[in-house]
């Protein structure tokens, strides 16, 4: 009796473990694609391996959103060189050839870049006695650079012309800074402005200074000295009443 009552507990077991191997089935074919981290630098060589269980001899067929496969197509894990893909995401996507019924056949995974590093010494705009309705396109497309690389300043150089206004410059270069602040939302903390004196014309220098570089000085061979300056009346204000 206590033996065929052992052995009916066993055939209980069993069958249980049937049905709760029934629900949760061991996974097969590929289980998941691990990736670089993201905010690399841009020309980064980034590796993509796949994961796969129960799988005998599998072969792989890789594709890439962005970028460039360097080596590893067909194999558990590729290189992608990811040159010039600045502030992009690189998709790899990977499929198991003649994956088993039931099994999963294909998984991506993502990873970001980092922007471009901006250039030295290079001027990202540069305008002259424009509308400020214009200006805050200008200023738009600025904050954007800078707000896109973390830890990077903005430097407004800004030169009066031969005919203005005193305190034209600074006046200037505060409604582009506030801009900037309370509409853009740069902290204020990354806004460097320079009065950089007088120009023939007035001039304005947006820069966008990296992290760790030195900010850009005045260019000398647009200033010209205090007595070619003529001084005019401030230009007037608007009027028109805000509704």
């Amino acid at each position: 009796m206590m033996r065929s009552s052992h052995i009916l507990s066993i055939l209980l077991m069993l069958a249980l473990a049937s049905v709760v191997s029934a629900q949760n089935p061991v996974p097969c074919g590929i289980v998941g694609v691990d990736g670089p981290a993201d905010d690399l630098e841009p020309g980064t060589l980034l590796v993509f391996m796949v994961k796969v269980t129960n799988t005998s001899s599998p072969e792989f067929k890789w594709s890439v959103s962005v970028g460039t496969i360097t080596s590893g197509q067909g194999t558990e894990s590729i290189v992608v060189d990811s040159t010039g893909l600045g502030g992009q995401i690189v998709t790899a996507t990977v499929e198991l050839i003649g994956a088993p019924s039931g099994c999963n056949s294909s998984a991506s995974t993502k990873t970001r870049l980092k922007p471009p590093r901006p250039p030295e010494g290079c001027p990202f705009d540069e305008y002259g006695d424009i509308k400020f309705e214009d200006e805050k396109a200008r200023l738009d497309n600025f904050a954007i650079q800078i707000l896109n690389y973390p830890q990077s300043s903005g430097q407004l150089l800004m030169f009066a012309g031969q005919k203005t206004f005193k305190g034209e410059a600074a006046y200037r270069l505060n409604r582009a800074r506030s801009y900037l602040m309370n509409v853009r939302g740069v902290e204020s903390s990354r806004i460097v402005s320079m009065d950089c004196g007088f120009a023939t014309e007035l001039t304005v220098l947006l820069m966008v200074v990296p992290p760790g570089a030195k900010l850009i000085e005045c260019r000398n061979y647009l200033q010209i000295p205090l007595s070619e300056v003529k001084f005019t009346k401030p230009r007037p204000r608007s009027n028109k009443k805000r509704r």
